[in-house]
């Protein structure tokens, strides 16, 4: 595996707490990205403010100004989990005012982030809300990290008015139609939340892509990661803990499919 980004429609709510139970229960080295250019709330959430912002993106860009990227890359990040080396967190922006001081960070973050691989890291890179693909005043300046990602898990509540703004977000970015199409796509759906009402798989029929699961409902856990909320005697076997695993061997073999297509050549 190497580099996967999460994203969501406007309105549609889970990603970042999404983002942070998959890293905390990846069972490989991981960087988590904090891309969203709302801004960060991992550290002011997860981390309850405890610790300073002066590391992450902002920072970066001013590194890649200066040519030194790959050498400043991980003293801009700090241990996702108390501890461990093997998680790491590059914190994002501060908010919506400073994305454009690091917009011309991202073709080549991307890049940078696809080489981890090579060194046993895989990255998960939350992205938030994400943009049209054409150019102007709305264009997505994060689309090298979109079109370089082995998947982006398009993330959507499962109700009614969050599936259908994701499904005009998909719309926007694929003109997928059939199966074959759709298995070549890096898009796949998540699920934050099922059964309210709808499934995961029926969210993913009416998207037009591929399912990886869905993470469970479960607000009282995610206040741990939402707010850094003292987790329970219960937390590691708690229904929003248990359905990250799922997920990520979804994701495993989704990427290990797509790469086996394209490598005997089935995209054509």
């Amino acid at each position: 595996m190497a580099l996967v980004a999460l994203v969501n429609a406007k309105g549609s709510p889970g990603t970042t707490t999404t983002a942070l139970v998959l890293a905390l229960q990846w069972p490989r080295p991981v960087l988590l990205v904090e891309a969203d250019l709302a801004g960060s709330s991992i550290l002011a959430g997860y981390f309850r403010g405890q610790l300073a912002h002066d590391r992450g993106l902002s920072r970066l860009a001013l590194a890649h100004s200066h040519g030194d990227l790959e050498g400043s890359l991980w003293a801009q990040t700090l241990p996702l989990a108390e501890g461990s080396q093997d998680k790491k967190l590059l914190p994002g922006i501060t908010g919506p005012h400073v994305a454009p001081a690091v917009a011309n960070l991202w073709a080549a973050l991307a890049n940078q982030l696809l080489a981890l691989e090579r060194g046993g890291m895989d990255v998960l890179v939350d992205l938030g809300r994400i943009g049209p693909v054409g150019g102007g005043a709305t264009r997505e300046d994060r689309e090298p990290i979109l079109r370089l990602a082995d998947q982006v898990l398009v993330t959507t509540g499962s109700r009614l008015p969050d599936i259908a703004v994701t499904r005009e977000l998909v719309r926007a970015r694929t003109s997928v139609v059939d199966a074959a199409a759709r298995d070549l796509t890096n898009l796949s759906a998540l699920t934050v939340g099922p059964g309210r009402p709808y499934q995961a798989s029926e969210i993913a029929s009416t998207l037009g892509l591929a399912s990886v699961g869905a993470i469970a409902w479960d607000p009282v856990n995610a206040e741990v990661l939402a707010v850094g909320a003292p987790p329970g005697r219960r937390w590691s076997g708690s229904a929003l803990v248990r359905s990250a695993a799922p997920i990520i061997d979804a994701v495993t073999e989704r990427i290990e499919q797509r790469r086996a297509r394209f490598a005997t050549g089935e995209e054509n």
